[in-house]
């Protein structure tokens, strides 16, 4: 990590000692040169190493502030001062959440946080409002608000656990060169048509379908309960976001044990920038991963249509028809067979993924459904058809499409689904919440997550059985991975760790490359 340095660790370490030796050391923890906190505020540097935070005494509840790694274009890690709060006994091992922590904010640890019971598993000796965090430009002031539990916290020194967060994240890299077996490269027109039609043959089986009138896969997947969904709104070719997704948390790990699902909300295709609006290339490229996740998955990935998965001459933005130009683009490129292959690809994907405890959609649920069979046979319904796939938020002025908890509630009885079902959508939120996921409208069984944020990756998945908004700081990951994959492929350090028939999991540091190739 380019900061903090080995010189600002040194400092750190020397400040936090010097601490120590005018309080309570803290016997509950098993780590050297730890501090009980007594009921003034501590004031520290920002912390230039992760801290650990015992709330609770020897019976109490462990937590890890690790400064937030960034990746650069390089293939540097970087911290851009942000901090995340896991539990570490979880994170590094399955799909999880954290609590960031940036510069300028305020955190309440502890049980009265709705979102902190939904992540962290707190004993009763975590009291309602324990510690108080607050993140300035100047440092972190750490407050222990507990009356009888107390607090103690302690510096990682130990260099595994100062480099377990970039340790793991290359980690994941090196998996994913793995899964896809090459580099995120532009396709021949052969390879490109092969790729395609392999996927357009699987379409016509697809796994978790349920076969129309006419016995052919319909408009509804009817997945798994089990698996851990991880949704994806729309990404808009930005194939970094999807890249950030697929290389954080345990995503791609649980993908490959088959314990979690991808779902793509639709729209990956034609970029959301005024300035590249008319530029495809991005998509082409976009489309070629999804596929390649598709084939390597076909139980695990799915994708439902969404606005711009069309020709339509009606799908613009900025002024530009990008309807007709992805049309022209893929004639261009790849030819007319492709290009037919596509409209082929669009018209064998489904609208609605369904399972007990959720209902997902690209834009807005399909509340004029009688049941089941409605959604099999969407194709008979083009009305519900345009607006279950259309952008058009639940608030838009003039529109006949407007919903609220009542409508809500009464598809879901219609639909059998359980009383805690929740309502997923993709989409651009209506107005902006920062980068931190919301309910929109404030409806308790409806949430939206966008993709295609230029700074923040939105994403959704499961976490101690609720549905949980997560983001992670954009970043530029095809130059990176695809830096990566050539290294290996040129008889680097890294190709020992990207051949390595030995799985990647944090049990195994051993395995893990000493560094993103620059």
């Amino acid at each position: 990590m380019s900061d903090p340095s080995h010189a600002k660790r040194k400092g750190f370490l020397k400040h936090f000692r010097g601490l120590i030796r005018e309080a309570d050391p803290c016997a509950d923890l098993d780590l050297r040169g730890s501090l009980r906190l007594g009921k003034s505020t501590v004031r520290l540097p920002p912390p230039a190493l992760p801290l650990q935070i015992l709330l609770g005494g020897e019976h109490g509840y462990r937590l890890h502030l690790y400064p937030e790694p960034v990746l650069d274009a390089e293939g540097r890690f970087e911290h851009r001062g942000s901090y995340l709060l896991v539990d570490p006994m979880t994170y590094f091992s399955d799909i999880s959440g954290f609590i960031r922590l940036s510069e300028g904010e305020t955190l309440n640890v502890g049980r009265d946080d709705p979102t902190q019971r939904l992540l962290l598993r707190y004993p009763r000796a975590v009291e309602p409002r324990h510690l108080r965090l607050k993140l300035s430009a100047d440092g972190l002031a750490i407050k222990n608000k507990s009356r009888a539990a107390g607090v103690c916290i302690a510096p990682l020194a130990a260099t595994d656990l100062m480099e377990r967060m970039m340790r793991w994240r290359r980690l994941a890299l090196a998996r994913l060169a793995r899964v896809l077996g090459g580099p995120i490269e532009p396709l021949a027109r052969a390879p490109a048509l092969d790729l395609i039609e392999q996927v357009i043959a699987l379409m016509d089986q697809e796994p978790y379908r349920a076969l129309n009138r006419l016995g052919q896969p319909g408009g509804l997947l009817i997945l798994p309960d089990r698996a851990t969904p991880i949704f994806v709104g729309d990404l808009r070719a930005r194939i970094d976001n999807l890249l950030v997704i697929l290389t954080q948390n345990a995503f791609l790990q649980a993908l490959e044990e088959g314990s979690a699902i991808l779902i793509i909300l639709g729209s990956a295709v034609h970029p959301d920038r005024p300035e590249q609006a008319a530029e495809m290339d991005s998509s082409i490229l976009m489309m070629d991963l999804i596929f390649r996740l598709k084939l390597r998955f076909p139980e695990r990935v799915f994708y439902l249509r969404g606005h711009h998965d069309s020709f339509s001459e009606a799908i613009s933005y900025g002024g530009l028809p990008q309807g007709s130009l992805w049309e022209d683009a893929l004639h261009q490129t790849r030819g007319a067979v492709y290009r037919d292959a596509m409209q082929r690809f669009y018209a064998r994907l489904p609208l609605v993924a369904v399972t007990s405890r959720y209902l997902a959609a690209h834009a807005a649920p399909p509340i004029e459904a009688e049941g089941w069979q409605t959604l099999v046979d969407i194709d008979r319904h083009p009305e519900l058809t345009d607006r279950v796939a259309r952008v058009r938020h639940p608030s838009e002025p003039g529109t006949s499409s407007a919903y609220g908890r009542r409508e809500l509630s009464r598809m879901f009885r219609r639909l059998g689904l359980a009383e805690s079902a929740v309502c997923v959508l993709g989409g651009r939120p209506a107005t902006s919440a920062g980068h931190r996921a919301r309910d929109t409208e404030d409806l308790e069984r409806h949430r939206q997550v966008f993709s295609a944020d230029p700074h923040w990756v939105g994403t959704l998945t499961r976490a101690h059985k609720r549905l949980l908004p997560l983001c992670y700081p954009a970043e530029p990951l095809l130059e990176v991975y695809n830096r990566l994959v050539h290294s290996a492929r040129a008889g680097s350090a890294l190709s020992r760790g990207l051949t390595s028939p030995v799985e990647p999991t944090p049990t195994q540091p051993k395995d893990a490359p000493d560094e993103v190739p620059r």
